[in-house]
């Protein structure tokens, strides 16, 4: 996101009430902690609480080129009315979108996330699904099958049929929204939830972009042939290519460093020796 910050469809695809919500609620606790000398404590919220404000900034468009010079109270103010229009107008935005049962499955899929369907989600997809005129119901009853890696995996590859449908620039980004509200409705956001929803974000942003970004592959060196013949039974579709006159295998490509790092750790823990490089696609 950092590289992009300038950009105003990654401003858009970010909350600046829902920014201002996490740094209120981070503060006290790094002026608790500090005054219980908690140091560790100190550190973690510290942290967040610097990445909640740099969020903030990117979600009021504070590195977007401004020929008017507004200052940061009046670029808050300006992106506080954008985001109340653009809420009233959400489930309108996607009220007969293109692929809607596909929307409803990455809808599932990232509420079912933590393995638990609280209400506050449930009335959120209910919403979206009686304006498209689906039944819900079978999607309420049990988590999706897939575990572990796989549980991301399977959403990654919802996102990648719906945006083969060619949906509008408008609606990719309205999903955007959808989908980082679903993750914040019950205002505790899990760091699977985090992962997968700056993922997913990296997609739809890049779908709708002009402007590419980098992606982050996820490269296997096989230290034998037996290794190798493992690899290709898991993946036959991986790329072979060669990397300081050794043989490798691009087993994946990502938005996001951090879910290439995740990713790669599970062929790690398989014995596979794994990097992640990264590919400059402007």
């Amino acid at each position: 996101m950092w590289p992009r910050k300038h950009d105003p469809l990654v401003v858009e695809s970010n909350s600046p009430i829902a920014m201002a919500v996490w740094i209120s609620v981070s503060l006290p606790f790094v002026i608790d902690n500090t005054l219980e000398n908690d140091w560790g404590a100190v550190l973690t919220y510290s942290f967040r609480l610097i990445m909640f404000i740099v969020l903030f900034l990117v979600s009021i468009g504070f590195w977007v080129k401004d020929p008017q010079h507004k200052g940061v109270w009046q670029k808050f103010l300006k992106a506080l009315k954008q985001e109340a229009k653009e809420s009233t107008n959400l489930i309108k935005a996607v009220n007969q979108p293109s692929g809607k049962k596909e929307l409803l499955n990455i809808l599932y899929r990232v509420a079912w996330l933590d393995d638990a369907l609280n209400e506050k989600e449930r009335q959120y997809i209910q919403m979206f699904a009686d304006s498209w005129e689906i039944d819900p119901s079978h999607l309420f009853a049990e988590p999706p099958p897939e575990k572990g890696i796989d549980k991301f995996n399977k959403i990654r590859e919802e996102v990648i049929v719906y945006l083969a449908l060619q949906p509008s620039k408008e609606q990719v980004m309205s999903l955007s929204d959808v989908v980082q509200a679903l993750i914040n409705i019950d205002e505790e956001i899990t760091k699977e939830e985090e992962l997968i929803g700056a993922e997913i974000s990296g997609m739809l942003i890049n779908y709708a972009s002009q402007e590419k970004t980098a992606l982050y592959g996820v490269i296997i060196h096989p230290t034998n042939q037996k290794e190798q013949e493992n690899l290709l039974a898991l993946v036959p579709e991986a790329k072979e290519e060669y990397i300081c006159g050794n043989p490798a295998f691009i087993v994946a490509t990502f938005q996001t460093a951090t879910y290439a790092e995740a990713f790669s750790e599970n062929y790690r823990e398989q014995g596979f020796f794994t990097i992640v490089q990264t590919y400059n696609t402007r």
